[in-house]
Parts: structure tokens; sequence; C-alpha cells
């Protein structure tokens, strides 16, 4: 096996016997602070390197994904208990969109998103927030509308950046910038240091993503 299917493999069943405990909380004592640290550095990792545009980020951030599930459940942040469990689902189909999203099963170019695609995608959002934050009152979360609101804008932006769309770190930049105050006022500290450093590595990330569009668009002239 090649060591980075290997690598593959190991992260994916780690990331999956770790989301499995989440149901199990109640009875198995688990450190969350130790939870938290670990998923936070698993998490940096995986911007740090998808906003290098490499894929194997996808992989590493199912880690951080299983992780987040615990730490957020325990803070009452619902939706972003079931934002998690999303991005551990379609993180996997990320891989296969990225190298063989392209023309011929070869690798998905960087793109933008269409005018028609951003405005439909911005009339769902803004429905389904309002949706979600109703659903958060109904269960007594913690910060309904803004986490609402967080957890809408992270999933357009993730099913953004499976896509490899440059649109998709505008809105990592802006959602992490929101994030800050959210999890500071939860205690969870060391997540919200995270997410003040996320933007600055979402602002990175968009800066390589133009930076290739362009070393794309030229190679295609070239041609």
């Amino acid at each position: 096996m090649p060591q980075s299917t290997a690598l593959s493999y190991s992260l994916g069943v780690i990331a999956s016997l770790v989301l499995l405990l989440l149901p199990l909380q109640r009875w198995i004592p688990i450190e969350l602070s130790w939870v938290e640290t670990i998923a936070a550095v698993s998490y940096a990792w995986s911007v740090w390197l998808l906003a290098q545009n490499k894929p194997v980020g996808w992989w590493i951030g199912l880690v951080g994904t299983a992780l987040y599930g615990l730490v957020f459940y325990q803070a009452q942040l619902y939706a972003e208990v079931g934002l998690q469990a999303f991005y551990f689902i379609t993180s996997v189909q990320a891989i296969y969109i990225w190298l063989r999203g392209g023309h011929n099963q070869t690798e998905k170019p960087i793109g933008h998103v269409s005018r028609q695609g951003l405005l439909i995608t911005a009339g769902l959002a803004i429905a389904a927030i309002f949706i979600l934050r109703s659903f958060l009152i109904a269960i007594r979360g913690a910060a309904p509308f803004w986490d609402a609101l967080t957890t809408m804008m992270s999933l357009v932006a993730h099913l953004y950046l499976m896509g490899r769309y440059v649109e998709s770190w505008y809105l990592w930049i802006t959602v992490d910038v929101i994030y800050v105050p959210l999890y500071a006022s939860r205690s969870l500290y060391l997540t919200s240091l995270l997410y003040g450093v996320f933007s600055f590595m979402a602002f990175r990330g968009l800066r390589n993503f133009q930076r290739l569009e362009l070393e794309q668009q030229l190679q295609a002239t070239e041609q």
C-alpha cells in the first residue's frame, strides 16, 4: 500500500472511531480539554494544507472534524455538531473531486462559482439560517442565531472548497472572524484563538488560489 494511501486509511479509521464515541460520552469519561487540543492541531494542519492546495488536507481534517464533534456537543452548539458530521462525510468526496473532477477524470482546476450559482446559494442559505435558528431555539441551544449563521456560512464555504472555487476563501475569512467571539463566549478559548489564526490562513488560501488560477490561465494560453 502506498504511503499516502496508508496515511489516509489510518486517519479515516481513527476519525471514525472517535466519532462513534459521541453517543457514549455520558458513560465514558473523556477529557475534553485534550480532545479540543488535538482537534485544534488537526484542524490547523488541515487548513494549512488546503490553503496550499494540497488534497491530503482533507484527510487530516477528518480527525479534527470527529474530535470537534465531541467538543461542540459538550458546549451545546448542536448545529456545529451536525456541521462536523457533514464535513466528515463530504471530505471523502472532496478528495475525489479534487483529484478526478477535471476533464477526463484529471485533477480539477481552480475556478469560480457562476453568478447564478452565487444567487441561488445565497437565497437558500438565508432561508436555512432562519429555519435552523428556530430549531435551535426549540432545543435551547446556545447563541441560536449566530450558531445558525456560522453553520450555514461554513457549509456553503465547505461546498465551494470541495469544488476548488476561489469564493470559498472569502466565506472562510468572514466566518472565521465571527467564530472567534462565539467560541470565546462558550469558554472554548483555544478554539477561539485557533479560528483567529484560521482567518489569516484563509486569507493566505485566497492569495494562493488566486495565484494558482493565474498560473493555470497562463499555461492554457501557452498550449
